[in-house]
Parts: C-alpha cells; sequence; structure tokens
C-alpha cells in the first residue's frame, strides 16, 4: 500500500507540474505575448476574463486529486502481470513489430477516446451528471488552456480509460505508453485555447471550440 500511496503522490505532483506548466504556456502566448493583440484588440474579440480563468483552475485542482488515481490503477496492473505491457524492443521481437504494435494501440486507444466521448454526450444520464460541467464553458470568451482538465474527475478517467483497458490486449512498450499519456495532456491544453490553430491532420482548437459551442459536433 505505501508504494501505491507514493505511485499517487508522484502522480498527483507530475501532473501539476504538466498542467500548470503546459497552459502557463499557451496562457502566455494566447494572451500575454504582444502577438495577442492582433487576436484580440484588433479584431474586438473579448478576452477570458480572470474570474472564469481562477474557475477553471480551481475545478481542475479539484478534479486532480481523483483523476490521478487512473495511473495508479495502471502502474497496479502493469506491475502485477496483468497487462501486455514490455519493457524492451528485444521482448516484442524487434523495431518492426514494435512500430507495429505501437500504431495498432494508438488506432484503438483513438477509437476508444471517441466512442467514449460521444457517449458521454448521447447518453442524457453521463451528460447530466458527469460531462455537462465541461461545457459550462460554452463560447470562446470561456475556452481557455486553463480549462483543459476544468471536469468532473469521472468524466477525465472515463475519457482516459482505453489507455488502461487495452494494455491487457495489445502489446506496448512501457515509456511509449507513458509518453502517449502525456501528450494527450498536451494536446488536451492545446484544443481548448479557443485559438484559430490547426496543425492537420491532428484535431486542432478551431474544431474543439465548435464542439463546445454547438455541443452536437
Amino acid at each position: 500500500w505505501a508504494h501505491y500511496v507514493l505511485c499517487y503522490m508522484r502522480n498527483f505532483i507530475a501532473a501539476m507540474f504538466v498542467y500548470y506548466g503546459t497552459a502557463g504556456t499557451f496562457h502566455y502566448f494566447c494572451y500575454v505575448h504582444p502577438q495577442s493583440k492582433k487576436v484580440f484588440e484588433d479584431q474586438n474579440r473579448k478576452r477570458p476574463t480572470w474570474e472564469t480563468i481562477k474557475g477553471q483552475i480551481k475545478l481542475s485542482q479539484l478534479s486532480l486529486t481523483i483523476y490521478t488515481m487512473l495511473p495508479v490503477l495502471d502502474e497496479y496492473l502493469i506491475e502485477g502481470g496483468y497487462t501486455r505491457v514490455y519493457h524492451t524492443v528485444q521482448e516484442i521481437g524487434g523495431w518492426q513489430n514494435h512500430i507495429a504494435t505501437m500504431g495498432l494501440y494508438f488506432i484503438c486507444v483513438e477509437i476508444g477516446v471517441y466512442w467514449m466521448h460521444r457517449t458521454l454526450h448521447t447518453n442524457k444520464f453521463l451528460y447530466k451528471h458527469v460531462h455537462l460541467k465541461h461545457h459550462d464553458y460554452n463560447s470562446a470568451e470561456t475556452l481557455t488552456p486553463w480549462a483543459s482538465i476544468a471536469f468532473h474527475p469521472l468524466d477525465g478517467m472515463l475519457q482516459a480509460s482505453p489507455y488502461v483497458y487495452l494494455l491487457p490486449f495489445i502489446p506496448c512498450h512501457y515509456l511509449t505508453h507513458i509518453c502517449m499519456v502525456f501528450f494527450t495532456a498536451i494536446w488536451a491544453t492545446y484544443i481548448h485555447d479557443a485559438m484559430d490553430w490547426n496543425v492537420d491532420p491532428v484535431m486542432g482548437s478551431k474544431y474543439h471550440t465548435v464542439h463546445h459551442t454547438h455541443y452536437i459536433y
């Protein structure tokens, strides 16, 4: 138990570094950098209020206390031998197999995340009691990088669950798995800043803003 308590503390502290570091960096380039004047003042666009940002930070911090329990379960399953996670390329039979299984895992995770997110919208109970809080931010003025994990903790755990429940079925290198989870956190920050940035074919903030303002997209 001591090991997993320490694991939780590590996850919690690391998650705060990722959240505040990533959102803080995006905040600077979105709202502080001199170029931000072209986006807001020159286009008569409203900036998010400090009240909105503080509310998102508070909700995110509360969510993190529970949300970071999911990686503890992840660690338990891996260390207990309940997954097909491997630690060296040789274990999977070389780089070709490593790249193939990494691609398969990534595709299945993407499909799983998509359908989980879609279900959080189409299931009336889940939408009302779990996902709706995140959609309080329903305009460009209320979407900021700080909103990335401003949600019900169960919301985040459900959407991230494909990263965990696929591991017993699809081989994945441990560091690949951790890196994918890490970059998902950065991506989630990027798509909530309400800017017109797109990095095709990766879904960008331009599309996700439409999702928040129109719900059904």
